[in-house]
């Protein structure tokens, strides 16, 4: 069970919002509602104490309307709690006898600030002083410039001897061929030694006919194709999966109980919920596949939950057990897990 907070639609310039709780989770009538800032670990005041509100001692807002609508119990408050808070604040709302951690979402505005009244100030300019007229004369073009001498020309560089120059070229046009078929050879001799090699197999070598998606090997009944092509659903493919042993990883077991709990099968739910109890233990999946998780009791009664009303034989008893651990326990979420999934 968790509380959720929603912008109030009718009040755009913010400062107002809906908190939303399952129905029948409020009494009838009003409530009042306290913040405590989990990590200041102060409470929220009318704000007469001190600057921004925050106090040691606590103080409760309201009493407000509790509202029911759409399936669930409503509580509208003001701008005296949600200007206040701060987007992503990790808080405590208490109302109704119980307490609610959240982190106050960012799409509540507080209520926007009220045009500040001024004062109106006229500001007056000096007057210019009278200056004397003051004849204006055009002045006179400048005198033009004399037209710079120009540079001397340079004198011609001396020119090659031609005899030498076309010697020269004779020589160089001979080397062109032979340069080219020297690095023709060396490319023929480079694509052989990186492609040549390699477009033979090599007889020593064998050639596995496996699809990589399929598993280590053709033929394998562990693999994941393999496993999720039997028939008769997780009453076939569970006993498989545990006989697969060591031979089967934990990421391909896991992909076949989550397909078959999204199917709702008892089987799958079951065994989720082993996997969340620190009580339980399935030994060929948690110790030789490797598959499981860390010590949940309240996913744990979800799952049992779950695979009781699909028909398990063994899911109320271990569910009665999670629930017994749950009532010792006195965080929100165990305390939620009690109520959805033990009364």
């Amino acid at each position: 069970m968790s509380l959720s907070v929603q912008s109030d639609p009718e009040e755009p310039a913010g400062g107002y919002a809906f908190l939303e709780l399952p129905v029948g989770t409020l009494p009838d009538g009003a409530v009042t509602v306290a913040v405590f800032d989990a990590y200041g670990e102060r409470w929220l005041g009318d704000g007469g104490a001190e600057s921004d509100g925050w106090r040691p001692e606590r103080h409760d807002f309201g009493p407000y309307e509790v509202w029911r609508h759409d399936g669930a119990d409503w509580v509208r408050i003001g701008p005296e709690i949600v200007d206040r808070l701060e987007e992503y604040q990790s808080l405590r709302f208490s109302l109704g006898g119980r307490d609610y951690d959240l982190n106050w979402p960012d799409n509540v505005p507080p209520r926007a600030p009220a045009a500040q009244p001024g004062i109106l100030q006229v500001v007056s300019r000096p007057r210019p002083v009278a200056k004397p007229d003051v004849p204006v004369v055009r002045p006179a073009p400048p005198a033009p410039r004399p037209d710079p001498e120009p540079d001397p020309l340079p004198e011609p560089a001396p020119q090659p001897d031609p005899v030498a120059t076309s010697e020269t070229d004779a020589g160089r046009r001979r080397l062109w061929p032979l340069l080219l078929l020297l690095l023709l050879g060396t490319a023929a001799a480079a694509g052989w030694w990186f492609y040549g090699r390699d477009a033979e197999p090599d007889p020593a070598t064998p050639v596995a006919d496996t699809d990589p998606a399929a598993g280590p090997a053709s033929g394998d009944a562990c693999t994941l194709s393999a496993l999720s092509a039997l028939k008769g659903g997780f009453a076939v493919i569970g006993p498989a999966m545990r006989g697969c042993g060591t031979r089967l990883s934990a990421e391909h077991a896991l992909r076949l109980v989550e397909d078959a709990a999204a199917r709702n099968e008892a089987g799958a739910l079951l065994l989720f919920g082993t996997l969340y109890d620190g009580d339980e233990l399935d030994p060929r999946v948690e110790n030789l596949i490797g598959l499981s998780f860390d010590d949940d009791p309240a996913k744990a009664a979800e799952y049992y939950a779950r695979a009781a009303r699909a028909g398990s034989q063994q899911a109320p008893g271990r569910l009665d057990a999670v629930c017994g651990k749950l009532a010792a326990m006195d965080t929100t979420l165990a305390k939620g897990a009690l109520d959805d999934y033990c009364r």
